[in-house]
């Protein structure tokens, strides 16, 4: 599927492209990894936790405002690398709060947001997507996209059977009110077959960034 490989390839290019921490040690162990020590370029030690023995970091403006910060993967799977940034604030790093949840495979877009992307299967045809702003020192999400095989549940009494069709892909784009708490549903579609074509991909992307780039 001309999908599931150019996803494959993607994922593989961002990983390779992750350049490893020069400097950083073990000083323990915890439940959730290794805990690294890492010198900055401006001489500060910063502490993270990684389940990689050599964590992998890069300089890069994630708050777009013109000087580079720290990106630190924590964790690093077969096609995921999850994130936190340490943002710049003129003397010292400073560790982001994230509203937005885990960030995965991150991309800077349009100089204003962080795009989180996982890989959730099928060679990238499953995902959970977010567009995510900054609020201050805070990382929040602003829009979803959810692509997942369809799943339904049937009731009777106390006891739930839940069943997963493998051949229909289930799409939703969510508008996300931080304020109230609520996600409000954009766009809702179902492919069957299962897409084999980008033309179905591109469809998915013009959905999630609608209204924000028109």
């Amino acid at each position: 599927m001309k999908i599931q490989t150019g996803a494959c390839i993607l994922a593989a290019v961002l990983l390779l492209a992750m350049p490893c921490i020069a400097g950083a040690e073990i000083v323990g162990r915890c439940t959730d990894g290794y805990i690294h020590r890492y010198t900055a370029d401006n001489g500060q030690e910063i502490y993270f936790v990684s389940t990689e023995e050599q964590p992998f970091v890069s300089y890069d403006d994630v708050n777009f405002d013109g000087h580079p910060d720290l990106a630190v993967v924590t964790v690093l799977g077969a096609s995921n690398a999850w994130h936190e940034f340490y943002l710049w604030n003129g003397s010292g790093y400073e560790y982001a709060e994230l509203d937005a949840g885990d960030i995965i495979n991150y991309e800077l877009a349009d100089g204003r947001y962080v795009v989180s992307r996982s890989n959730d299967g099928n060679a990238g045809l499953l995902f959970h997507a977010q567009i995510c702003v900054w609020e201050g020192n805070t990382l929040k999400v602003i829009r979803t996209m959810v692509s997942e095989e369809e799943t339904s549940i049937v009731w009777e009494g106390k006891i739930g059977t839940q069943t997963t069709n493998l051949d229909r892909l289930h799409v939703v784009v969510r508008e996300v009110d931080g304020l109230a708490g609520a996600a409000e549903v954009l766009w809702e579609k179902t492919y069957e077959p299962l897409p084999e074509e980008p033309g179905a991909l591109k469809e998915m992307n013009r959905q999630l960034w609608r209204g924000l780039r028109d």
